[in-house]
């Protein structure tokens, strides 16, 4: 399998801002990273995020409409956003508003153990997972909190392996019943009907978060349902959200919904192998992907060239992992 990497590093070394360059040397080239990590501190990025955050260690841009319990969503979406730029800017758990922020999260687990709000009181897999992937890359892994959520999303899993949004389950009659606003007062969530079958977008995005846990990524489980995931690359999901399967070839950074490069990330780590036949046809699609500059393309509508190097960056430690490099 012939890969161009020589020619991806050359063009992230020329163009590449200081987290670009800070990540290609520390995952990809394994060199010493001290100068950069204490630019870093500086990066003015991360600071105006940090200057940003509000005194609950959240982050809200979005004024709420409607019921109050929305203004939990727009919290959440961008709290996680935000997390994620800060990690992607070398933020580390010491640091003060990172400690805001992982009390945040933590302020939205139930007595269940799942992360809630982003769906009013539903339960919400997808959020859930994207709030422990956030936790383990900010090494919470082993935090008693962090292990009751991951056993929250093995109890929840579908009877054939992998995990739906409960609420998708049922009927569209009975989701709009529930949705009056006098109803948003009284919610439960829906409790997931498991004889369903799974939807390949919650689950890969679950696979990410167990991906993110050394105490869980090996766990045969998980295995079981990276192959899940492997047997719907290019198809349609089951369910309505992002259905269509053109979804699977929309490769953004940082990490989101789910898509071929998202769920090669969290396969590359979970040990599955090149030999895969799976494996290798997405891994051909990915390097098809390449263009004759060196980089890979996001597809978000707005793109900018330092959102091509993420991807870029993110496919070479997908190849790196599966030993693909030919430097």
């Amino acid at each position: 399998m012939k890969t161009k990497t020589n020619k991806a590093i050359e063009f992230l070394l020329a163009r590449g801002n200081l987290p670009i360059l800070y990540w290609l040397k520390k995952d990809i080239l394994e060199v010493p990273v001290d100068r950069e990590f204490k630019n870093l501190q500086k990066f003015a990025a991360r600071i105006r995020i940090l200057e940003s955050q509000r005194p609950n260690g959240g982050w809200c841009k979005k004024k709420y409409e409607g019921h109050p319990r929305w203004e939990n969503t727009y919290y959440i979406v961008d709290t996680l956003r935000n997390a994620f730029h800060l990690h992607n800017f070398g933020c580390l758990l010491e640091d003060e508003g990172i400690q805001k922020l992982i009390d945040f999260l933590f302020s939205t687990q139930t007595k269940e153990g799942d992360f809630r709000g982003a769906y009013l009181n539903e339960y919400s897999p997808t959020y859930h997972a994207l709030t422990l992937e956030i936790l383990c890359l900010f090494g919470l892994d082993e935090d008693p909190r962090v292990q009751k959520a991951f056993r929250w999303l093995m109890r929840h899993k579908q009877d054939g392996g992998g995990w739906v949004i409960p609420y998708r389950t049922i009927a569209k009659e009975e989701l709009r019943k529930r949705y009056t606003l006098q109803a948003q007062l009284k919610l439960s969530p829906v409790k997931p009907n498991k004889s369903m079958p799974f939807s390949h977008l919650v689950t890969g995005m679950v696979l990410r978060s167990f991906a993110s846990s050394p105490k869980w990524k090996n766990h045969k489980e998980i295995k079981k349902a990276g192959g899940l995931l492997l047997s719907r690359f290019f198809r349609p999901d089951k369910y309505e959200d992002r259905h269509l399967a053109g979804y699977w070839e929309e490769i953004t950074f940082p990490f989101w919904a789910t898509d071929i490069l998202s769920s090669m990330d969290s396969l590359s780590r979970i040990d599955f192998d090149v030999e895969d036949e799976r494996v290798q046809h997405a891994i051909n699609w990915l390097l098809k992907k390449q263009n004759s500059d060196g980089y890979w393309k996001s597809v978000l509508k707005k793109s900018t060239i330092e959102d091509h190097l993420w991807v870029t960056l993110s496919v070479m430690r997908v190849l790196k992992r599966f030993g693909l490099f030919d430097i």
